[in-house]
């Protein structure tokens, strides 16, 4: 894109507040973020939230390795029990909302845990839960395969949701210009 995506402007901030802020919002007991060390700019926009930052070196290779660090930290400083969840989605999401993700929380039923991702029509999106006890499978995928493997692993199941705009992520120019387009009709 040919500068930092998650620092481009929206709304009265940028994307990363935007995220952040849905993130916050919601039901969640507490949201990690995983920065590149080297990412100054980012780290301070990051610690304006009243988040978890880990500023991950070297950088890591892929998102599971980020996964893999934000689980690391989460277990270190909040050992959570078995019966709790993560969940997961990029932070290139400016549509997400605090109601997607209280919907997937919502879902989740501690007798019978499972994976839970929102689906609008045939497509499936984030952010995806996960119980606990899934956290450290994570680290027994094989290294050139992705998180994703856990929902042909484990049980999974999808939960629907009327609006694409939250799983939509941000990789291109036209990405950008086309969900700034679509959030200024929401919020004229």
């Amino acid at each position: 894109m040919g500068r930092p995506k998650l620092l481009m402007p929206w709304g009265e901030g940028c994307v990363i507040d935007q995220v952040l802020q849905a993130w916050c919002g919601s039901q969640v007991s507490k949201v990690t973020m995983t920065v590149r060390a080297d990412d100054e700019p980012l780290l301070q926009r990051a610690a304006q939230h009243d988040i978890d930052v880990v500023a991950v070196d070297p950088p890591p290779v892929d998102m599971k390795a980020s996964v893999q660090r934000a689980l690391e930290h989460i277990q270190g400083a909040y050992q959570p029990e078995v019966t709790a969840v993560w969940l997961l989605a990029p932070a290139d999401m400016p549509g997400l909302t605090s109601q997607l993700i209280d919907h997937v929380l919502d879902s989740h039923q501690e007798a019978e845990p499972s994976i839970i991702a929102p689906q609008v029509d045939a497509r499936k999106g984030h952010p995806v839960l996960f119980p606990w006890s899934l956290a450290a499978a994570v680290d027994q995928l094989a290294s050139d395969v992705g998180i994703r493997e856990l929902w042909n692993l484990h049980d999974g199941r999808t939960i629907c949701w009327q609006d694409d705009r939250p799983l939509e992520d941000m990789d291109t120019w036209d990405d950008y210009q086309r969900l700034q387009s679509q959030q200024e009709d929401l919020n004229p």
